[in-house]
């Protein structure tokens, strides 16, 4: 008994010795046994000579774990980190070509500068526009969430004047073409040329269909899209936007820079001002927000927390959606946890 048990024989031969040793009883139930486990063997070698048969061009028969190249199956389960890096986007977007952890600050202008010279030429701008109507056109086509009009027809998410420029080392931004009054509302993400994503594997697919079509454009994408938790108010309906949202803005306002990358405070700022953001400054002498617990919730509108001069740039904090950990990818069903270097 002990010999069988470390036998190396196949479990079907122990059983045809178990069976030929065996009356009555015990043999009848050994042998219908023997017929189950028989078929099981028999089906399960067949699948496993059908699966050493397939070639890696035989579509019918493609492994996703071994093959890189069956759209079906091979980026199903990518994070947004993982799409970026597989269409190499840190060597084609210009501004990861500075670290942005380094807190690397643009040396200070020595005289102010206007709007015209801050201002980029509509040729510089050509690519920019031709990106957005790229992913616009897109969106309209397979995915249209809500209602996205033609581009004549399209709301601008900036509710004041506002132009693109070069941003420095940052690349380009959004900056203010007039005077902006602290408490103004800047942007609104609440118009109709705003696209939301609630589906995770719908972001994915939109994403890397792009890529293989034009991968700049959908490393552009990725880079101009945002997470975001949108509460529900208590006398609120419904909306498709409560919760965990990916939203996307066909217009320029995708280039507000972060401020933190230069250790500098934002001067707009996404949710309801309090009070006192009209009559005088919410931060105090050590750059800390005092009045960071009144602001109401984070929903559709961005405000500016102080005045803003023409050919100031447009600054957000980053973290008011997302931090280094990705929490709100993670949650939308796109990110990878980031454990955070001590």
């Amino acid at each position: 008994m002990t010999t069988a048990f470390h036998s190396r024989r196949g479990p079907l031969t122990l059983l045809w010795t178990f069976l030929a040793a065996s009356s009555g009883p015990s043999q009848s139930i050994a042998r219908d046994f023997l017929r189950v486990s028989t078929a099981s063997f028999l089906l399960s070698a067949s699948a496993s000579r059908a699966q050493e048969s397939c070639h890696a061009s035989d579509e019918t028969c493609r492994q996703p774990q071994h093959d890189q190249h069956d759209e079906t199956v091979y980026w199903h389960n990518y994070s947004i980190d993982e799409l970026f890096d597989h269409f190499g986007c840190h060597s084609i977007l210009p501004s990861y070509a500075h670290d942005e952890d380094d807190d690397e600050v643009d040396p200070p202008r020595l005289a102010p500068q206007s709007v015209d010279e801050l201002a980029l030429k509509p040729h510089e701008l050509a690519d920019t526009m031709r990106m957005l109507e790229q992913m616009r056109v897109k969106y309209q086509t397979e995915i249209n969430a809500v209602s996205i009009p033609n581009k004549e027809d399209a709301t601008s998410v900036f509710r004041v004047p506002v132009f693109v420029g070069d941003a420095g080392h940052k690349g380009r931004g959004i900056f203010a073409a007039e005077s902006i009054q602290k408490g103004s509302l800047v942007l609104s993400i609440d118009v109709d040329n705003v696209g939301i994503f609630k589906d995770p594997m719908e972001w994915r697919r939109f994403t890397y269909t792009l890529g293989n079509t034009d991968a700049e454009t959908a490393c552009n994408f990725m880079e101009w899209c945002w997470v975001q938790h949108v509460p529900k108010l208590d006398d609120e309906e419904d909306d498709i936007r409560h919760g965990w949202t990916v939203f996307i803005a066909f217009d320029e306002s995708g280039l507000v820079n972060n401020a933190e990358w230069g250790a500098e405070n934002e001067n707009i700022r996404c949710g309801i001002p309090p009070p006192s953001t009209a009559e005088e400054s919410t931060y105090s002498s050590s750059g800390e927000d005092r009045d960071n617990e009144l602001w109401g919730p984070c929903r559709y509108h961005y405000y500016a927390t102080r005045d803003i001069a023409p050919g100031e740039e447009l600054l957000i904090k980053y973290s008011e959606f997302e931090d280094k950990s990705q929490v709100g990818w993670v949650e939308f069903g796109v990110g990878a946890i980031v454990i955070e270097s001590q």
